[in-house]
């Protein structure tokens, strides 16, 4: 076992990281052995490698999947160098599924073993690594079955890293290859068709497309293929009037627009258009199917496949498009010339997108010699820039699509002009690549814009005031805010998943089929490894799902310590706030921890975050490192707290809340000061609530030497004991502190209730002191 290590390293080392590499690295290694106990029972219930959970468990499974994995990359690393076959679009698709599906499982292995490996090692550490001085033989034979398993888990999981190195490395062979095949399809070169040559090589293939049509040929049955698209488009046109018909009776809202209101009758009528084409394309997959199952052998095959695949879509435009645009659509009453301009447009959207899978279908085929395949490229390029054009010609002539029409108009000139230069410099395949990409990237922005707005409309429906979800909901104790807040969500997680959708369609070279976005689609939810770190849309879901939870889950917990717990203890105001704060924040901290966890981010993965981290705080972040700092301080050792009156650079104020930054302190004309917390650790700070609610205030007041001292201290205190806010023990104190050649300095401190009254208090002593000496014709002012 061990010797097969030194082996894989230096495979790795040296950049070998065939498939093939790998394999005879992995045969070098000998399978790990399950041993049989030799021990007690009882040490065989101790040693967890021996048990039903432990490592010999596993082994195997994981052993026979990373020989599945070494396998499937040998398989794609011998496709992908074959110099015989020329690897299309379709393969090397195929590959990278499972080349993805590979590193999946590698990554997913990895995580499974690191575990493995680090139970069994501290399993070692407890051990030790020699035997002591009389050991007992168990403990020995322990040790030494231990000391195997760590030799297996890391021989595996050097195995499974060494797989998923070259899963990613293969690809990206796989990416690099498909761009460089897109590249060379796009600016490949053909005879122009203005050349003689190009109509002379199209007559001695007669005989090579003869073939196809006939017994043996890819379209051996053209005609049963050619007749069932026919049914299929004729039952979608004589079904959609019966099931509009249908969806009203249902109670779907649907109404014709008068010249003043298009946009308001498509808006009010969008879920009647949007169920219309859903069902229609159900309609179109099931006919087309049951003909394929009762007529065409093997169900057609490939053409026959590609037909199944884009049926559903053609079925779906032309369901949307007979209500909007039909005889009795939401047009039918508004402004006849733009119901006569776009007249047939869903027919010729969804004929086309048939015509441009079947065009890729033959292309992959080899169903027809070049030049015929050229010329049907040149033809249906050329056809979908002239219906582009006449269509926007029609729209510009009319009053209310004269904002977007002349611009488009423009646009789809210009393409047609590319497109037909394109064409007689031979460039066929860029120009048919072109228009079937824009294509088909028209047609999802379509869709997709019709599902969005559906979508909106279905919830707002839902959630809105007296909708079901409210009438519902609303009994559980749900606010109609919520309800709606509940609404805004859903429609932006169904905003992006459109988005996505359509972020699949673009990522083809112009087709349309179902299967290839749908392959697409996941692949985005699957995602990727960066670095070790898995990139996925289900990861970024799932972390988003595990905040919002947490978020709920925290703020519950918080009230029911603060409105449950809380008031059960003798704890102070201050000290549950620091309890809350401390508590919030290690549950955030859990929480990030968790997500790391999900997207598979370890220790090393972080090793360039706290690099650049340390780097930001020695130039400008060590004010936000200290005040971080003071704030732990503050809420361990709570030398100030919620609710103190403190005085902090000559300005007094009751502390309101302490965060991890920074302290609010509510100040008498209510507003909010806010201090970071460096200053409550660096700067004197006089906290008169720390030892107490209790304050002490202290008035100075000078009175001239004729005037009897026992008397004014007799006043001062009968003034003092007559206030309420004053305390009687302990009992009010007169001092005498200075004496000067024309007056007497004397002290007054009084023992406060609360410290926050000092302010009104001392107003009302000194105007009751002012009163009760005016009244004896004593002269006193304040030092």
């Amino acid at each position: 076992m061990l010797g097969a290590l030194p082996l894989v390293f230096g495979l790795l080392c040296a950049g070998v990281t065939t498939p093939a590499a790998l394999a005879a690295a992995a045969q070098t290694a000998p399978a790990p052995t399950r041993e049989a106990p030799r021990d007690a029972d009882k040490t065989q219930q101790s040693d967890p490698a021996n048990s039903g959970l432990g490592w010999n468990a596993v082994s195997t499974s994981i052993s026979r999947q990373l020989d599945d994995s070494a396998a499937v990359l040998k398989q794609v690393f011998a496709t992908l160098n074959r110099k015989d076959v020329n690897t299309g679009n379709n393969e090397l698709d195929a590959l990278s599924a499972q080349v993805q599906k590979v590193q999946q499982n590698t990554q997913d292995a990895v995580t499974q073993i690191q575990s493995y490996d680090s139970i069994t090692e501290s399993f070692l550490k407890i051990l030790g690594p020699k035997a002591a001085e009389n050991e007992d033989a168990s403990v020995t034979a322990q040790r030494q079955r231990m000391q195997q398993n760590s030799q297996s888990v890391k021989s595996a999981l050097m195995r499974a890293k060494l797989y998923n190195l070259q899963a990613q490395q293969l690809n990206t062979a796989i990416n690099a290859r498909r761009t460089r095949l897109q590249h060379a399809a796009l600016s490949e070169r053909t005879v122009s068709p203005l050349a003689p040559r190009f109509w002379n090589t199209l007559l001695t293939e007669r005989a090579e497309n003869r073939y196809s049509l006939h017994a043996g040929g890819v379209l051996s049955d053209w005609l049963y293929l050619l007749i069932g698209c026919a049914i299929t488009f004729a039952a979608i046109g004589l079904s959609s009037p019966l099931i509009l018909r249908l969806l009203k009776r249902c109670g779907a809202h649907f109404r014709p627009a008068t010249e003043d209101s298009v946009k308001e009758a498509l808006s009010s009528s969008i879920i009647a258009i949007t169920l219309n084409g859903a069902l229609e394309a159900l309609i179109a997959t099931l006919g087309w199917f049951i003909w394929a199952a009762a007529v065409l052998p093997d169900g057609g095959g490939p053409i026959g496949a590609i037909i199944g695949e884009t049926v559903p879509v053609c079925g779906f435009i032309i369901g949307a498009g007979l209500p909007v645009f039909g005889r009795n659509g939401v047009l039918a009453q508004g402004n006849p010339g733009e119901r006569k301009a776009l007249r047939g447009v869903d027919w010729i959207l969804a004929i086309s997108i048939l015509l441009l899978d079947l065009l890729r279908a033959f292309q992959a085929q080899d169903t027809f010699g070049q030049t015929l395949q050229l010329l049907l490229e040149i033809a249906f390029s050329i056809a979908i820039g002239l219906c582009a054009v006449d269509t926007f010609r029609r729209l510009s002539n009319q009053n209310d699509t004269r904002g977007f029409a002349p611009s488009a108009l423009g646009v789809s000139s210009l393409l047609l002009a590319v497109t037909v230069i394109s064409i007689l410099l031979g460039y066929v395949a860029f120009a048919f690549t072109l228009n079937g990409w824009l294509l088909s990237l028209g047609t999802g922005v379509a869709i997709v814009t019709l599902l969005g707005l559906c979508w909106r409309d279905v919830l707002d429906r839902l959630f809105s005031e007296g909708g079901f979800f409210s009438l519902r909901l609303g009994q559980l104790g749900l606010t109609q805010r919520r309800l709606s807040q509940i609404g805004v969500i859903l429609s932006g997680l169904g905003n992006v998943l459109l988005l996505l959708l359509l972020f699949s369609i673009a990522q083809t070279d112009g087709s349309f089929s179902v299967a290839d976005i749908t392959n697409r689609l996941w692949l985005l939810f699957v995602g990727n490894t960066i670095h070790g770190v898995k990139i996925s849309l289900d990861t970024v879901v799932l972390a988003i799902v595990l905040l919002v939870v947490a978020y709920y889950a925290i703020r519950q917990t918080r009230s029911w310590l603060r409105d449950r717990f809380f008031p059960t203890t003798r704890l102070d105001i201050g000290s549950r706030t620091s309890i809350l704060s401390i508590f919030t924040y290690c549950a955030w901290i859990l929480v990030g921890l968790g997500i790391l966890s999900i997207a598979g981010v370890s220790v090393q993965n972080l090793t360039w975050v706290v690099s650049a981290l340390s780097v930001g705080i020695g130039f400008g972040l060590q004010s936000i490192v200290q005040n971080f700092v003071s704030g732990v301080i503050l809420m361990a050792e709570r030398p100030v707290r919620v609710g103190d009156m403190v005085e902090i650079a000559g300005t007094r104020g009751d502390v309101k809340r302490i965060s991890i930054r920074a302290t609010d302190i509510g100040l008498s004309d209510g507003s909010t000061m806010i201090v970071p917390n460096s200053q409550f650790i660096t700067t004197s700070i006089k906290n008169a609530t720390l030892s107490g609610a209790t304050g002490v205030l202290t008035l100075t007041f000078k009175i001239p030497l004729t005037t009897d001292p026992e008397k004014a201290k007799a006043m001062l205190l009968e003034v003092a004991a007559h206030r309420d806010e004053v305390l009687a023990t302990p009992s009010p104190k007169v001092r005498v502190s200075a004496i000067a050649d024309d007056s007497l300095t004397m002290t007054l401190s009084v023992a406060l209730i609360s410290a926050r009254d000092g302010g009104s208090v001392q107003d009302a002593i000194l105007f009751d002191v002012f009163r009760r000496f005016h009244a004896e014709d004593v002269a006193i002012t304040t030092a």
